[in-house]
């Protein structure tokens, strides 16, 4: 495993955490870039505050997001703003969606391998795969453990891993049990 983690600055971007792997890079989990919330509680899109995010996850050694949310549940314009600023700061981004609070249905199992082998060849060049949701803990701390998993982690010890960097992660007892799920096959 690594011995440094890259730093980040989780106060100006939305970066949550930084996950070293057993493959030998690491694994980046992060909110939305860019997304803020007014007074109100009413959601909209910070472009410098997205550009700034996306900047950190390419000075920890990121080159591939996947985003993880559902393009309805953001502010109207955030896929093709993200892949606009995703391409000027050298970051291929990819879309695949998981409902909110659940587990990977069909349409992402079924885009899941080619997702997996690019990410595990990353990896295995010491680069950090980045994951976005909205927040950066439920969907991004699954396919984070899911990654782990797949390095060779025990999913007790993937779950343990994301969430001893960053607490919030795998929000509730069903992501839980579909990794430990995967797990048996």
């Amino acid at each position: 495993m690594p011995i440094d983690t890259p730093r980040f600055d989780a106060e100006g971007t939305s970066i949550r955490a930084v996950i070293p792997t057993p493959r030998g890079g690491y694994l980046a989990m992060t909110g939305f870039p860019g997304l803020l919330t007014e007074v109100d509680g009413t959601p909209y899109l910070d472009p410098q505050e997205m550009t700034e995010t996306l900047e950190g996850l390419r000075n920890v050694g990121a080159r591939q997001l996947l985003v993880l949310t559902e393009e309805a549940e953001l502010p109207e314009g955030a896929f093709p703003l993200i892949k606009v600023i995703s391409q000027r700061v050298g970051l291929d981004v990819y879309f695949s969606e998981i409902i909110d609070f659940h587990v990977p249905g069909d349409a992402f199992l079924s885009e899941w391998p080619a997702h997996r082998t690019r990410f595990e060849r990353a990896l295995d060049a010491g680069e950090t795969v980045a994951l976005s949701c909205q927040y950066g803990a439920g969907r991004s701390g699954l396919v984070a453990a899911w990654l782990l998993m797949g390095a060779g982690l025990p999913a007790a010890k993937a779950i343990a891993l994301v969430r001893n960097h960053f607490s919030e992660a795998i929000e509730n007892q069903l992501q839980e049990d579909w990794l430990l799920e995967r797990e048996k096959g």
